[in-house]
């Protein structure tokens, strides 16, 4: 069954619900999380990497600072990337809280990959490349709900060497849920959401999947965060 449902996390393959729950639990976290490989120092910006466990849970590893940018990561031989974000509001006010009816836009560059993109489950019945799409999440107090998690769509960008950027208004028609609804599907849920957002960032993925995560084919690559603005 390919659908809007089966567009984002792992439902393809992986149980989605558990990643989920463990990313929520994730980002309260992220004060105790460690410095990734080449992640020091630390950025306020945080890395979710799938682990090889068999419910595809995240890990969480403090994304390395740059000198012109906000963050950086390398990918890895494993489809494994699945999300860049930030929860540290001190740092980034603009990012977090209500961003209703704000224009998001982020800007990264890619430099050094040798091999393929690759995504987890590759191929699947999509087809698409590998890609990265702007993404948030609010507050998980009261239990799982699908409008909790939203990524842009359509806006995206395949995975490639180059320079970037991904840009979406926070309305409801440009973004979708977990569930593959539309914001103007369920609007109560997407405004809940868009007045709350508590981390937001990048989320890495393909085919069927907007965060099944993605890796290179020799595990070369980085992916440089420039600019990451809420207007």
């Amino acid at each position: 069954m390919i659908h809007a449902v089966t567009r984002h996390r792992r439902s393809l393959v992986r149980p989605t619900l558990a990643a989920a729950v463990v990313f929520g639990a994730m980002a309260l976290m992220s004060g105790s999380a460690v410095a990734a490989s080449g992640g020091s120092p630390a950025s306020g910006w945080h890395i979710g990497y799938y682990t090889p466990s068999p419910h595809g849970t995240l890990s969480n590893a403090q994304a390395a600072s740059t000198a012109n940018g906000f963050a950086s990561l390398n990918f890895t031989a494993a489809a494994n990337t699945a999300l860049l974000y930030t929860d540290q509001k001190a740092q980034n006010p603009s990012l977090l809280g209500d961003l209703t009816g704000k224009t998001i836009t982020a800007n990264f560059t890619i430099t050094g990959v040798t091999g393929a993109f690759t995504y987890y489950g590759e191929p699947d019945a999509c087809g698409t490349p590998a890609n990265t799409r702007l993404y948030f999440a609010t507050s998980k107090a009261g239990g799982f709900a699908y409008t909790q998690y939203w990524w842009s769509h359509p806006a995206s960008a395949v995975l490639s060497n180059g320079t970037f950027t991904v840009t979406a208004t926070v309305e409801p028609s440009e973004w979708s849920d977990w569930n593959g609804q539309q914001g103007s599907t369920v609007p109560d849920g997407f405004a809940a959401a868009a007045s709350n957002v508590m981390n937001f960032g990048l989320s890495f993925g393909g085919g069927c999947g907007f965060e099944n995560g993605v890796g290179t084919s020799d595990g070369s690559g980085t992916l440089t965060l420039n600019s990451f603005t809420a207007s």
